[in-house]
């Protein structure tokens, strides 16, 4: 089933509103805080294993830091780093740090740095916090919308082709759906990467500005569909808009929401979708117009859904106007 990864372990998001963002994480979305230090504060969704899915750091404006992938093994680390560092892109090994082992850290072509890893911290619960389902990190207590794990991170580079290479290619990841303006087209504005059975944990959407290593969002699963929906209500309720959503995605058939955190981060809430295991699977692709990023194509984007972090001087678009409309509502982006 797997690659040379297992699965997204965290994401370092900068802000300039720390303290904000960690607030709306707990609070509004039920994520735990597990540490803290000078720099960053560690959190975790009710679900997620490891010791944290989710770093909250100080920065100037909303930036993507790292992404921290878990190896498929301590054999499968050895030869991503291999094969990293074969195609130039390696950046070296670090020390164990709060949460995991040493871990190899590289860039993709489209500038975004990540780093892999093997050993890692399981979180364990406080007495108060234990359930009684051995399969469970901590007992199920729910907090505001109570995302259960991280799921996936959506990415802007200007590389679609290369990043799409370089994670099916180097670390055997499956290339899973695309769109693309017309049958003809060489490169896609959207594409979706698995490592696991879901339709992605990688998202990547074509950026049109010099910049690198930008993002659209990071995203967190909800048990069901209908837990999207009462998302919906509790951030309503909190007193913080919701961006778009809930909807169907046509890529992966999943269930969505998105809100922007206070330092301005983009935040999708997931759900539903299909599993795929088959080793053989060949990209589909999806046509501009034919319901990617809303299935039933009754509700187009909002504008600021173009919108990528951090922003630059230049236009900010990730993609270009089709027709002098939003392409949002009509790219698939998920």
């Amino acid at each position: 089933m797997f690659g040379l990864l297992s699965q997204l372990a965290h994401v370092e998001l900068e802000s300039p509103r720390p303290a904000e963002s960690v607030d709306f994480f707990t609070r509004v979305l039920g994520f735990t805080e597990t540490d803290r230090d000078e720099q960053s504060v560690y959190l975790r969704a009710w679900g997620d294993p490891f010791h944290h899915s989710l770093v909250i750091s100080e920065g100037p404006a909303p930036r993507l830091a790292h992404i921290g992938w878990r190896a498929a093994g301590p054999e499968q680390l050895e030869e991503a780093v291999r094969r990293i560092e074969a195609g130039g892109t390696g950046e070296g090994w670090r020390d164990a740090v709060t949460g995991h082992g040493r871990a190899f850290r590289y860039q993709s072509p489209g500038g975004h740095r990540h780093e892999i890893f093997w050993e890692v911290d399981r979180y364990e619960a406080p007495e108060d916090k234990r359930s009684i389902y051995p399969i469970r990190a901590q007992r199920f207590y729910p907090v505001g919308a109570a995302a259960r794990q991280v799921d996936h991170v959506t990415l802007a580079t200007a590389r679609m082709n290369d990043d799409i290479a370089f994670y099916r290619d180097v670390l055997g990841s499956r290339f899973m759906e695309c769109t693309v303006e017309n049958a003809e087209a060489d490169e896609p504005f959207f594409a979706e990467v698995t490592n696991n059975e879901q339709a992605h944990d990688i998202g990547l959407v074509r950026d049109h500005s010099d910049a690198r290593g930008r993002s659209h969002h990071l995203a967190f699963w909800l048990d069901l569909p209908t837990d999207v929906t009462r998302a919906a209500d509790v951030i309503i309720e909190s007193g913080t808009p919701i961006e778009y959503g809930p909807g169907k995605h046509g890529h992966g058939e999943n269930i969505y929401l998105y809100v922007r955190e206070p330092g301005g981060h983009r935040v999708e809430l997931f759900s539903g979708g299909y599993r795929n295991y088959q080793p053989d699977w060949e990209p589909k692709r999806w046509i501009v117009g034919t319901g990617g990023i809303d299935m039933f194509r009754n509700w187009p984007a909002p504008e600021s859904m173009l919108e990528v972090f951090p922003a630059t001087d230049a236009p900010d678009r990730a993609t270009p106007i089709v027709d002098g409309s939003n392409p949002w509502s009509v790219v698939g982006v998920s």
